[in-house]
């Protein structure tokens, strides 16, 4: 029995690593995954009711948050050394995580409540609101954010928003601000002036949002499902980059969008693989 419980907490520990690896990647969403593993519901029933939550779930949440800690904080230096190989090329890879979880994320909007007009018209202002938004900052040159406290805080909130949303992306919209590549520097050193506002700011959509959250999706799931799809669609098209004149440059900007997509692909069969077997 002790040996069954041990290899169940090292399996959540697993889930938590790729959960946390899988949040700092842009086209990985956190909360995508948390539904995958079956631990988004308890992780939302902690944070609406505490002391509930804790009771029924501590045993299952403890060694999971403790592996989203070690995927977040300890790989963070490995996709930023990856950035500073060659960013462009890393985007490509995005892109292709990206593209790749559009299937996945297509399926689960219309899961629990089918499609409507209503879903559809939610896609479209989603995805209308979010570029209009992402080129109203182009154009008064706001696209990129200066790293600081600020940034950083605003770098948390987002993060926040992508774990407690299913199929949110922030670190993409991090990406287009300019901020993804200094935040995973500074989570990978340890730097109190990163770590902290990025704390700060999860920490406040975690512990304000949730019941709100829970809401909105117990009655209108596949609105908001299509609503964040849109926005995942719009971030898309506004990080993708121009293709280089030379035949060879754009052909490894090509297989590199394609690596993402099969990576991110039979990531999600993976997941949906290890979701059965505890099932």
């Amino acid at each position: 029995m002790k040996k069954t419980n041990v290899l169940q907490g090292l399996l959540w520990v697993l889930e938590g690593i790729v959960v946390g690896f899988g949040a700092i990647m842009p086209g990985i969403s956190g909360g995508t995954l948390c539904v995958a593993f079956k631990m988004y519901r308890p992780l939302m029933s902690v944070l609406s009711s505490p002391r509930q939550g804790l009771k029924a779930y501590w045993k299952m949440l403890l060694p999971f948050v403790i592996g989203c800690a070690v995927g977040f904080v300890g790989l963070s230096g490995l996709a930023s050394l990856l950035l500073e190989k060659n960013s462009t090329l890393i985007v490509c890879v995005f892109i292709g995580l990206i593209v790749g979880t559009l299937p996945g994320q297509w399926r689960e909007a219309g899961e629990k409540q089918g499609r409507g007009p209503a879903s559809f018209l939610a896609l479209a202002l989603g995805f209308a609101l979010m570029l209009a938004a992402l080129l109203l900052l182009r154009r008064n040159s706001l696209m990129t954010l200066t790293p600081g406290i600020g940034s950083f805080l605003f770098s948390g909130v987002l993060w926040g928003f992508s774990f407690i949303v299913p199929g949110l992306s922030s670190s993409t919209l991090l990406l287009f601000f300019g901020l993804y590549q200094p935040m995973l520097e500074g989570i990978a050193r340890l730097a109190p002036g990163v770590i902290l506002p990025l704390a700060a700011g999860m920490a406040l959509v975690i512990f304000v949002l949730p019941k709100a959250v829970n809401y909105l999706f117990d009655r209108f799931d596949s609105v908001c499902s299509h609503a964040i799809l849109g926005v995942v669609l719009a971030t898309l098209v506004m990080i993708f980059p121009a293709f280089p004149a030379q035949m060879g440059a754009r052909l490894g900007y090509i297989l590199c969008i394609a690596l993402g997509a099969v990576a991110s692909f039979f990531l999600e069969r993976l997941i949906a693989r290890l979701a059965s077997k505890r099932s």
